[in-house]
C-alpha cells in the first residue's frame, strides 16, 4: 500500500510541473509564431535589445528592420520582441530634423561644444616641446646579491 501513495505522490507532481511550467511556455511559443506570422512590412516593433524600427522586408528566417530614416539592418525574427501599436508609441517620428538653438540667438550647446574642441586642438598645436611630459626613466635593475648565480658547464659535449 506504501509503494502506491509514493506513485500517487510522484504523478501529482509531475502533473503540477506540467500545469506550472511546461503549458505556460508551450501557449508563449504559440503566441510568439502566431506575431511572428502576422508581420508584415511597415509594422512598427520592438526588438529584445530595446530597440524600435519599421519592418521593410519579411522573409522565411530573416527581417529588415529600418532603425532610422537611411538605417536599415537585417536581424533573425526571433529578435522581434513585439508588435509595437500606435497607442504604445511615446514618440512621434519624422524625416524632418529640428534645429537646435539656444535662446535670443545664443550658440547652441553643440555649437559651444565644438568651439572648446577647437581651441584646444590650436592650442595643442602652438604648445612648445618643452611642455610636452616625459615619460619616468625606468631605473637600472640589479638583482639581489645574495641570489646565486648558475655554476658555469664544464665537460665536453658528445
Amino acid at each position: 500500500m506504501g509503494n502506491w501513495v509514493w506513485l500517487i505522490y510522484i504523478v501529482i507532481i509531475g502533473g503540477f510541473i506540467y500545469l506550472m511550467m511546461i503549458r505556460p511556455n508551450q501557449k508563449r511559443a504559440a503566441e510568439q509564431k502566431t506575431m511572428m506570422d502576422a508581420i508584415q512590412p511597415g509594422a512598427r516593433v520592438m526588438l529584445t535589445s530595446g530597440l524600435f524600427g519599421t519592418i521593410q522586408a519579411v522573409g522565411d528566417q530573416q527581417m529588415v528592420v529600418e532603425l532610422a530614416p537611411g538605417m536599415a539592418v537585417t536581424i533573425v525574427k526571433q529578435a522581434v520582441a513585439k508588435v509595437v501599436p500606435e497607442s504604445e508609441e511615446e514618440f512621434e517620428y519624422t524625416d524632418e530634423h529640428e534645429q537646435i538653438e539656444g535662446d535670443a540667438g545664443e550658440p547652441s550647446a553643440i555649437e559651444a561644444a565644438k568651439t572648446d574642441v577647437d581651441e584646444a586642438s590650436s592650442q595643442a598645436e602652438t604648445a612648445s616641446e618643452d611642455d610636452t611630459i616625459k615619460p619616468a626613466e625606468a631605473p637600472d635593475f640589479e638583482p639581489p646579491a645574495d641570489e646565486a648565480k648558475p655554476a658555469p658547464r664544464t665537460g665536453s659535449k658528445k
